[in-house]
């Protein structure tokens, strides 16, 4: 028996490590709350006047909404398109319109996450921000066993140290600052309607701040909240900005606890003047949030100021990590000598530890998770799949079960869509945020491939926690998304076909949705969801088992006449741009028998060699990857995961940089462990890595396959 992965040394392999010139941003967080940092270990180089949108203080209940009311209903976007079922109502914007009206343009920037606050390193003595100039020597170490970020550099010459952490469960940060001429000061924006901003510094009148001793009190119009101070004396210097230093000296560095806790990651011993504080935020009011027990919305405390000290944050900080390192999954690639697989090894811890951080609370994440706005920091169930189904396959199936509870709570909504579309069951959106509203848009109402995803999920959190299979919760979300994948289904003859109004996940033909028909992926989703949906019926002995099996058996293959995979089983001609979605009918959707593992690899060499890679995303390379793994192909696996494409760039950090305006994209970084997993743990009865050059050594613990084909019912 092959000793035990030592866990610690594969994670410090690839503890970031970084200087002023790297162009990454590191983080701490829970899963529900998250700061991002600069080479201070603060957010000095943010706020007014500053271009950087990745240093932000985010929380899943901090959403903001414009006063007001909308100027027009959310029913009147409704149009009415032809379908199987008769005319169906779909939120639309009209074809050609340049800009949406003033009613969908409300809908599409409301609600909006806001960055809560702003830490930032002022001079003491005249309260400006340091230069750039004024910080030289700036490195940043990133301790993943710890989840502590130690900063070190010199201002106007004088050695400075920050250390950031983050409580694993309140939304609370602990800061050490050991930074001589210089206190922390807290700063607080308002609300911002643009696509990619959680921060507006110009509306100064239109929010309040009042510090209250240890209690800054916050509001913005819908949202109230406090921000709660320990270990320091806070005093109001301005409208919105609050000066912090030590309230304490020789007793654990102004913790104000006479004891000291150990130090941690190199902290020395303290000193005079030396701030550690504890910022914690407590939301007053907060929009409601579409989780069960939260209906009547996000309610904080007006209790005392928390007595908890840096240290104490720091300790708790330390024990989460090592004890999430040790019971999850570790992929161990240390034996190679082939540099793909050092940065493969690289992508999964890093990746792993930003899904943590980012993506592992409650409600499904924003693209950019908890680092940046994107989309405002409405979420896209889309994505959902990507940025989750990772958790169940490397031993963190209570981070998936987090996130599900959000369907659970969301069925009521999903019910009358389907019903105003003429279905049975739930229909899913495309992006959202906790009021429920489906976005505006001319493609994400038509996108189908959101609907399988909640049966995907569930399916892969029972391999991973059978008793989910029990789950009164969950069999209710499997059985109602199957109804409406069902009713959603074009008849046409014996056979079963998806129709109008439909957009591919290819996103390429927005024009054509009102007529488009039978996408490859799609059809091979919808028949394997529902096989899988059957499995969950026979399990609780339902009369109607073996149903679904039948209908999925009548669905059209995906394959064209000719026997080619391609985007659509008909007319349009395929193109070669944007997402290979086909590819995801043989890789991320196990083969089911109706595609040929020699048109699936010929379709992947086609987009191999054809496909325009500066349109697509950074979940298309994990695509190909799982492709490629399904196939037995382990080099083409690897090469398609690190495809030297400008959106398939991992930074220092572990993100994934789309374009300006989207520094982050979760969906490669869950990508990248789902493929890897793949790759590693293989599927159901097949062979073990089948994604991995044997050459390589590859080692893993902890890592589940991914669902292999089906036997019929």
């Amino acid at each position: 028996m092959s000793a035990r992965i030592d866990r610690r040394a594969v994670l410090s392999r690839h503890d970031p490590r970084l200087t002023w010139a790297d162009d990454a941003i590191l983080s701490v967080g829970n899963g529900r709350f998250a700061v991002g940092v600069d080479r201070t270990g603060t957010q000095t180089f943010a706020g007014p006047g500053s271009d950087e949108e990745r240093l932000n203080t985010l929380a899943e209940w901090g959403w903001h909404t414009m006063p007001g009311e909308p100027p027009a209903p959310w029913e009147s976007l409704l149009r009415s398109y032809s379908s199987p079922r008769g005319p169906v109502p779909y939120l639309d914007l009209p074809e050609g319109t340049e800009s949406p009206s003033p009613g969908a343009a409300w809908f599409r920037e409301n609600p909006h996450k806001v960055s809560l606050m702003r830490f930032a390193l002022v001079d003491r003595d005249g309260g400006a921000r340091p230069s750039a100039a004024e910080i030289t020597g700036a490195t940043q170490h990133l301790d993943l066993w710890s989840g502590t970020i130690r900063s070190s550099f010199r201002y106007r010459g004088r050695a400075c140290t920050v250390i950031t952490s983050a409580d694993p469960e309140r939304d609370a940060i602990a800061l050490r600052v050991e930074a001589p001429g210089l206190d922390l000061a807290l700063s607080f924006p308002y609300g911002s309607t643009g696509w990619e901003r959680a921060a507006s510094w110009e509306e100064p009148d239109a929010h309040s701040t009042r510090c209250e001793g240890g209690r800054i009190r916050r509001r913005l119009d819908d949202l109230a909240y406090d921000v709660l101070v320990h270990g320091a004396t806070a005093e109001q210097t301005d409208a919105h900005e609050v000066r912090l230093r030590a309230s304490g000296t020789g007793d654990a560095a102004g913790t104000g606890h006479g004891a000291s806790a150990p130090l941690r990651i190199g902290e020395s011993a303290p000193r005079d003047g030396v701030l550690d504080v504890v910022l914690e935020l407590v939301p007053r009011e907060a929009p409601a949030l579409p989780l069960p027990g939260r209906a009547e919305g996000t309610e904080g405390t007006e209790g005392a100021v928390s007595t908890e000290s840096g240290a104490g944050i720091r300790a708790r900080s330390a024990r989460f990590w090592a004890e999430h390192w040790e019971s999850t999954g570790v992929l161990d690639l240390g034996q190679a000598t082939d540099p793909r697989a050092h940065e493969l090894e690289r992508r999964a811890v890093l990746s792993r530890y930003i899904q943590r951080v980012h993506a592992a609370g409650t409600l499904p994440p924003a693209e950019t998770g908890l680092l940046a706005n994107s989309w405002r920091g409405k979420f896209h169930l889309e994505m959902h799949w990507w940025h989750a189904a990772h958790f169940a396959l490397w031993g963190d199936a209570a981070s998936l079960r987090r996130s599900l509870d959000f369907y659970v709570s969301a069925l009521p909504s999903a019910r009358e869509t389907a019903r105003r579309q003429g279905c049975r069951g739930a229909r899913w959106p495309k992006q959202i945020g906790p009021d429920l509203h489906d976005s505006p848009s001319d493609i994400g109402p038509f996108l189908l491939w959101q609907q399988p995803h909640p049966i995907h999920l569930a399916e892969l959190l029972r391999r991973a926690d059978p008793a989910a299979a029990l789950d009164p919760t969950l069999v209710e979300v499997v059985e109602q998304s199957a109804l409406c994948l069902v009713d959603l289904l074009r008849p046409d003859g014996e056979r079963l076909g998806l129709g109008a109004p439909l957009i591919g996940a290819q996103e390429r033909h927005v024009e054509d949705r009102s007529r488009l028909q039978d996408p490859a992926f799609e059809l091979a989703y919808v028949a394997w969801a529902l096989r899988v949906a059957d499995r969950w019926r026979s399990r609780r002995d339902a009369r109607d088992a073996g149903e679904l099996t039948t209908i999925a058996r009548r669905i059209y293959s995906p394959l064209r006449a000719d026997g080619v995979l391609s985007t659509f089983r008909a007319d349009p001609a395929m193109e070669r741009s944007d997402h290979p979605s086909h590819l995801l009918a043989y890789g991320m959707v196990p083969p089911t028998g109706t595609i040929p593992a020699a048109a699936a690899s010929a379709a992947l060499d086609d987009a191999l060699a054809e496909w325009d890679w500066d349109s697509t995303w950074g979940w298309d390379y994990p695509a190909l990857a799982m492709t490629a793994a399904r196939l037995r192909r382990p080099e083409t696996a690897v090469d398609a995961l690190l495809m030297p494409t400008v959106k398939n760039r991992c930074d220092g950090a572990g993100h994934f940089p789309q374009r300006p305006g989207l520094p982050a994209y979760l969906p490669a970084n869950g990508g990248t462990l789902i493929a890897l997993a793949l790759m590693a743990a293989g599927e159901d009865d097949g062979p073990v890595s089948p994604g991995l050059p044997r050459t390589w050594g590859a080692r893993h613990e902890g890592i589940l396959p991914l669902p292999g084909p089906l036997t019929e019912l």
